[in-house]
């Protein structure tokens, strides 16, 4: 990956998203999502990091309220939450009036959890605004009437690429290859971390505290503390969401895309500079690791999770993974 920059001390806002996940998205049958939330979330503890900003669409409690445990282990554990909307459809598929609607509902949920925390934020679903500066300016007029600010991402990793592989390797019992993925999962993050940074310092002639962003996964349930550890031997410095937010990369709002990127990749797109992302090969890689028939990673996001999410929104189909 990128092996010509060198380590420098930088600061990050650690945010997890999706503890819950995406219903359609397979969990092996001996964990569940307050097994996961309750590990991430002592993870963090035990590196310091209490008050860390949690995420979490609240779509499956309609079907499933016992994942409310999940909601609330987090909270319990001292961490905070936040609105990521009910259903996690992007803005662009959904009319104004009906995306908040949709953030209404989550707070009916959790929003009693939501006013526990020292601040209100509000994340977009993949961190996505609509390509209409308007319609962004309207909603972001609409949360601030209610006391939210947008948190944004500027330091992701593509860490959904893993799921699926990761979840078939403990299907096969491959402890090699789980390995592997675990130990991808983690250079990853720290090369990627990195590639945000050295654009952010392109952009802003010098380095931004950057908000970073995992999912609740089995992956990251199993690598979260691996990950930190490599942050912390590079010098990096774990900083409050509140602390990270006084930045321009973080409070500005770049030009509106309808594409899949996060708020510093938009920034860079803006200012006619490359974004940062996984590299294709790496990416290609991991995406295809310990294959099982009818569990192919990209056919399973798309088939039972964005596809039918929007129908429920009641939009066409129109996904773009670029």
């Amino acid at each position: 990956m990128n092996d010509t920059r060198a380590d420098r001390p930088l600061e990050i806002a650690v945010t997890i998203d999706d503890f819950v996940l995406w219903d359609g998205v397979p969990m092996p049958d001996d964990t569940t999502p307050t097994d996961i939330t309750r590990s991430v979330a002592k993870t963090l503890n035990d590196y310091g990091l209490k008050g860390t900003y949690g995420f979490s669409h609240t779509y499956r409690l309609e079907n499933e309220p016992e994942q409310i445990e999940a909601f609330e282990a987090w909270a319990e554990a001292g961490h905070h939450l936040g609105n990521h909307t009910h259903q996690h459809a992007p803005l662009r598929w959904m009319p104004d009036a009906a995306f908040r609607r949709d953030f209404e509902t989550a707070e009916k949920y959790i929003g009693h959890l939501i006013d526990a925390a020292p601040s209100k934020y509000f994340r977009y679903p993949m961190d996505m605004s609509s390509g209409s500066e308007r319609r962004r300016g309207e909603v972001e007029n609409y949360l601030a009437d209610l006391g939210y600010r947008t948190a944004p991402i500027t330091s992701w990793f593509s860490d959904f690429a893993f799921i699926m592989p990761y979840f078939r390797a403990m299907t096969l019992g491959d402890k090699d290859v789980q390995k592997q993925v675990r130990d991808l999962h983690v250079s990853t993050a720290v090369d990627m971390l990195y590639k945000h940074a050295d654009t952010a310092h392109t952009l802003f002639g010098a380095d931004a505290p950057l908000i970073w962003l995992v999912h609740g996964t089995t992956i990251s349930r199993d690598t979260l503390a691996p990950i930190l550890e490599a942050f912390l031997e590079r010098g990096v410095e774990f900083v409050t969401l509140d602390e990270a937010m006084k930045h321009p990369v973080n409070f500005g709002k770049p030009p509106c895309n309808e594409s899949f990127t996060n708020q510093l990749q938009r920034f860079a797109l803006a200012a006619g500079l490359p974004k940062p992302e996984l590299d294709f090969e790496r990416l290609a890689e991991i995406l295809n690791l310990a294959p099982i028939p009818g569990l192919d990673t990209m056919a399973t996001y798309e088939e039972r999770m964005f596809k039918p999410l929007a129908k429920r929104v009641g939009a066409e189909y129109d996904w773009d993974w670029s």
